[in-house]
This record gives C-alpha cells, structure tokens and sequence, in this order.
C-alpha cells in the first residue's frame, strides 16, 4: 500500500522545477530537483529517498537504493500506475487543473487541485492532505 501511495503521489512530482512538499498541518516534508529527465527526492532533513526517470510517456520510479519501485504510464490523459512486479496500482486522470486518483479497482481516492504554483492535496472524504510549492 506505501508503494501505490508513494507512486500517486509521486507522479504528480515528478519532473516539476524544484518543489516543496508540505503535510496537511503546514510543515515542511521535503522538496525535490530535477535535472533533464529525471527528478530527485529528498526528506525534510535533507536526505535523498528516491527518484523518477521520465522517457518517452513512462516514468519509472527507484528506491534510495536505486531499486525499481513502480512505473507510471501516461495514454489520452491518464496515468496508469503499475507496482514493481508490473501488476496494475491504479490510475490518476487530468483534467482543467485537477487530478483524480483511483485504486486498482476504480474506487476514488482523492485528488490533486493545481492553481499559481500550488498543488494542493485531498482524500477521498475532501480533507486538505498537504500541498506542492515552486
């Protein structure tokens, strides 16, 4: 379940300029930065956790040790998300600045609403879970 969540999350990260992720209460969790195709991921303390290669309409994501976690594939304005055996997570859809994400059987399980540099982030129930800042 840590890898689905990292992977939805995470695609909504992946290869933008060079965020900051808070929680829900306003803290500081971590920030990333991207060079070329690929987007590193660090803790609030400063520590690497992970990264997202992006080529072609795939990206993959790696553990700090550089271990395959999962992949994300994007067709017609979805984002399939696979975990990393290949077996089907869930998907996200985008649309006028929001983003859906639903689990492996369909069911909604939040969303991501983008506007001036902010991306805010909700459960399923509409509770405010955290945002994304350039």
């Amino acid at each position: 379940m840590k890898t689905i969540a990292l992977l939805l999350i995470a695609s909504s990260f992946a290869l933008a300029d060079s965020p900051r992720f808070y929680n829900g209460s306003g803290g500081y969790e971590g920030s990333s930065s991207t060079s070329g195709d690929t987007t590193r991921y660090y803790d609030k303390t400063g520590s690497y956790q992970g990264s997202a290669q992006r080529s072609g309409n795939t990206t993959r994501y790696y553990d700090r040790s550089g271990s395959l976690i999962g992949t994300a594939t994007e067709s017609g304005g979805t984002t399939r998300y696979y975990d990393k055996t290949g077996s089907y997570q869930g998907s996200s859809s985008s649309s006028s600045g929001t983003t859906r994400y639903y689990d492996k059987t369909g069911s909604y399980k939040g969303s991501a609403s983008s506007s001036g540099g902010t991306t805010r982030y909700y459960d399923k129930t509409g509770s405010y879970k955290g945002s994304k800042s350039n």
